[in-house]
């Protein structure tokens, strides 16, 4: 009950804080276009959240809905579609709205900053938890409209980014840095160097990760180079 009441607030509150909404047509890519330069002169990838629009600016975050079944995702403008009023979104984006009939689909398109560049970029972590769990596509928007309020208003924080790694114990800020600069780069940016109370020596943590599995699938990953590292919660000291 506490936890509806919760996502009920958040939902409202966010949405009294949307951005510029713009009713589009949805197609995705075909694949001929895999690995071709897009205006943004990147390599085009079908398993990438990206999308090509006639006139918004190229970089910019938006976050698409299917307005038949409510399901939302995030992508990131780096291509122009010739079309007016169409959106072309990649497949894997097309996957997670369940975007699969042939022609077009009717959508929203909400124009939302670089602040939700991070989200955007955790977007398989996000979808992996949802779908695993037994929500309608209802339920799941509300979910996801959660996560993008807390994004800003830290709400949703504790309930959803609960769990991190506790990678290893480095003596000094300068060990801590090297340390993290050797990590994978799907890991570095994740990674914090946290003081410990009058000591000279320094924690680093990983995360956040929205559920504990995936924290588990960095740590048997880490284990390997780093054998000491281990789940932790809500950046315990």
């Amino acid at each position: 009950m506490i936890l509806g009441c919760l996502i009920l607030f958040s939902s409202n509150l966010y949405c009294q804080k949307k951005k510029k909404l713009i009713s589009n047509k949805a197609t995705y890519y075909h694949d001929r276009f895999e690995n071709r330069r897009t205006t943004s002169g990147e390599k085009f990838s079908q398993k990438q959240y990206t999308a090509a629009h006639k006139t918004l600016p190229l970089n910019t975050i938006v976050k698409v809905t299917n307005k038949k079944n409510g399901r939302s995702v995030f992508l990131r403008v780096n291509d122009r579609c010739p079309r007016k009023g169409v959106i072309d979104i990649s497949k894997i984006a097309a996957k997670r709205i369940h975007l699969h009939q042939l022609g077009s689909s009717p959508v929203t398109v909400e124009v939302l900053g670089d602040d939700y560049l991070d989200l955007w970029a955790k977007q398989d972590e996000i979808f992996e938890m949802f779908d695993r769990k037994d929500l309608n596509d209802s339920l799941r928007k509300e979910y996801l409209d959660s996560v993008i309020f807390s994004k800003e208003n830290k709400v949703q924080e504790n309930f959803l980014f609960t769990y991190y790694v506790r990678l290893a114990t480095a003596e000094g800020k300068f060990q801590a840095k090297t340390i993290i600069s050797q990590l994978p780069d799907k890991y570095q940016d994740r990674a914090k160097s946290i003081k410990i109370y009058n000591e000279n020596f320094y924690y680093i943590n990983i995360g956040p990760f929205i559920s504990r599995e995936t924290a588990n699938l960095a740590i048997n990953e880490l284990k390997k180079k780093y054998p000491l590292a281990h789940l932790i919660k809500n950046k315990e000291k």
